[in-house]
C-alpha cells in the first residue's frame, strides 16, 4: 500500500501575505473563534436541553437531537469535491457559517408555531440538521484556513493562547446568560428567556460575519482537476501514516459519542441544577482550562501533539469515571468540581491537540480529502454510538440500582463505559503512535514538519 508522505511547507507558503496582514488574520481568528464557541455552548449541552424541554422534549428525544452534529459531520466527504478546486475558500466558509448560525437564531420562532409538541419537535431536529450540515460542509477549508494563518513552529503557542481567549470570551457570556435565564425562569416566563438566547445568537452571527470579513486569505494548493467520489473515499485509504489517524479517531467518535449527549441531560435532570449553577460549575473547567491551554501549547512545542493527545485522553477517561459517582446529596459540590476541574485539564489539551495532530499525519496535497473522510467515518459511527446510548437511556430508563452506597442509574453507567473507552484512546496512542523526540522536532520523524 503506497504512503504520501507529509511534506513541509515552504516559508515562501507563509510570505505571501504582508506580515501586519497575517498578524491581523490571527486576531480576527481569535474574535472569530470566541464568538463561534458562544453560539456552540448555548446551542448545545444544558441550554439547548432546556430548550427542548421546554417544548416537551423527554430525555430520549433529547439524546437525539443533541448527537445530530455528529451525523451532519458525514457531509464532509462531498467538501474535497467542491473545495479541492478552490485557491481561495474564505467566500464559501463565510457563506457555510453565516447560514449555520442564523438558522439557530430562528429556532426561536418555533416555540410560538400553533403546533403539537412533537412537531415543534421534529421541526427543531430539522433546522438543526441543516444549521450543521451548513458548517460541517465548510469545516474541512476553515480548519485549513486558520492553520495557513500560523507557521508550523507556532503552532502550538498561537492555537494554545487562541483557546484560553476563546475561553474567556464564553465563560463571561455563559454565566451571564445562564443567570438572564434563571431568572426570567423564575419569573414564570422561560419562554422569554429563550428569546434574550436567541436574540443574543443572531447578533453574534453578525459579529463572526464581520470577522470573517476582515481576514485576507492565504492562497492554497488547489486540484485544477474535478475529484471523483470514489477518490474521496479510496486515497486515504493508501497513506498508512494517515490510517493511524484514523483509527484513533474512530475509537475516540465511538468512545466519547457513546454518553456525550447525555452529560448537560444528566444536569438538567437527575441532578435537577439550575443554568446558573450548571455555569458556575462549568466555569471551575473553563478557568482550569485557561490556565492549562498555553501550558499544553508549549509542551506540544516540545514533545509534540502525539503526547499531549494521550496525556489529555487519560485525563478525560478518568472526569468521565467521576461522573458515575456524581449524585444528589452532600457529595454533589466537591465532586463535581473536582469533574470539572479536571474537565478543563483535559479539553484544554485534547481540542487544540486533536486539531493540530491530524495534520501532522495527513500530506499537504488535497488535506481536504483526509479531514472530510475522517469526519465522515468516524462521524457517522460515533453517531451510531449515540444513537445506541439513547437507545439504551429510553429503554432502561427506570433502572435504578445501589453499588457501594451509590445510587446508579443508566446514564451513570454510560458515562462509566465512555471513560474506560477514552483510556483506552490514550493506550492506541501509546502502542501505535508515540514516537521519540529530537529537540523541539514534530511528534513524528525528525525532519518530518507538520503541513499547513
Amino acid at each position: 500500500m503506497s504512503e504520501s508522505p507529509a511534506r513541509a511547507p515552504s516559508k515562501a507558503h507563509y510570505a505571501r501575505l504582508p506580515e501586519k496582514v497575517m498578524q491581523r488574520n490571527r486576531l480576527m481568528g481569535i474574535f472569530e473563534g470566541g464568538t463561534a464557541r458562544v453560539i456552540f455552548s448555548l446551542t448545545t449541552g444544558a441550554f439547548l436541553v432546556g430548550f427542548l424541554k421546554h417544548m416537551g422534549a423527554d430525555d430520549t428525544i433529547c439524546g437525539y437531537i443533541l448527537s445530530i452534529p455528529i451525523l451532519a459531520a458525514a457531509i464532509q466527504f462531498l467538501a474535497p469535491i467542491v473545495l479541492e478546486r478552490l485557491e481561495f475558500r474564505l467566500r464559501i466558509i463565510l457563506l457555510g457559517n453565516g447560514l449555520h448560525r442564523l438558522l439557530l437564531s430562528l429556532m426561536i420562532l418555533i416555540p410560538f408555531l400553533p403546533l403539537p409538541s412533537a412537531i415543534k419537535l421534529w421541526i427543531t431536529a430539522g433546522i438543526y440538521l441543516l444549521s450543521n450540515l451548513s458548517v460541517s460542509f465548510v469545516t474541512p477549508a476553515a480548519a485549513n484556513l486558520y492553520v495557513s494563518f500560523v507557521e508550523p513552529q507556532n503552532r502550538g503557542k498561537y492555537f494554545g493562547n487562541r483557546e484560553s481567549w476563546l475561553l474567556v470570551f464564553a465563560t463571561v457570556m455563559n454565566l451571564a446568560l445562564g443567570k438572564a435565564l434563571d431568572l426570567f425562569r423564575d419569573a414564570g416566563n422561560e419562554r422569554g428567556g429563550f428569546l434574550v438566547i436567541y436574540g443574543t445568537i443572531f447578533l453574534l452571527t453578525l459579529l463572526n460575519a464581520w470577522c470573517f470579513f476582515q481576514m485576507r486569505e492565504v492562497p492554497l494548493g488547489h486540484s485544477p482537476e474535478p475529484m471523483k467520489i470514489r477518490e474521496v473515499f479510496t486515497l486515504p485509504l493508501k497513506s498508512r501514516r494517515f490510517l493511524r489517524f484514523f483509527v484513533l479517531s474512530v475509537l475516540w467518535n465511538l468512545s466519547f459519542q457513546f454518553s456525550a449527549a447525555f452529560f448537560g441531560i444528566y444536569q438538567v435532570t437527575e441532578l435537577a441544577l439550575t443554568y446558573t449553577e450548571i455555569n458556575l460549575y462549568g466555569m471551575l473547567s473553563n478557568v482550569t482550562y485557561f490556565l492549562c491551554a498555553q501550558w499544553w501549547g508549549r509542551i506540544a512545542d516540545r514533545k509534540g501533539w502525539s503526547f499531549t493527545t494521550r496525556i489529555s485522553f487519560l485525563f478525560l477517561g478518568i472526569t468521565c469515571v467521576m461522573w458515575f459517582f456524581i449524585v444528589k446529596g452532600s457529595l454533589l459540590a466537591p465532586l463535581m468540581s473536582m469533574a470539572m476541574l479536571l474537565s478543563g485539564i483535559a479539553w484544554s489539551g485534547l481540542n487544540v491537540s486533536m486539531f493540530n495532530l491530524q495534520f501532522d499525519f495527513m500530506p499537504e496535497e488535497r488535506r481536504t480529502v483526509y479531514i472530510g473522510f475522517n469526519s465522515t467515518v468516524s462521524g457517522l459511527l460515533g453517531y451510531a454510538a449515540s444513537l445506541a446510548g439513547a437507545m439504551l437511556v429510553g429503554a432502561a430508563s427506570p433502572f435504578r440500582t445501589t453499588l457501594l452506597g451509590i445510587p446508579v442509574g443508566i446514564k451513570q453507567l454510560l458515562f462509566l463505559a465512555s471513560g474506560l473507552l477514552i483510556c483506552g484512546c490514550a493506550f492506541y496512542i501509546h502502542l501505535f503512535m508515540q514516537q521519540k523526540q529530537n529537540g523541539a522536532h514534530t511528534p513524528e520523524t525528525k525532519g518530518s514538519t507538520p503541513t499547513t
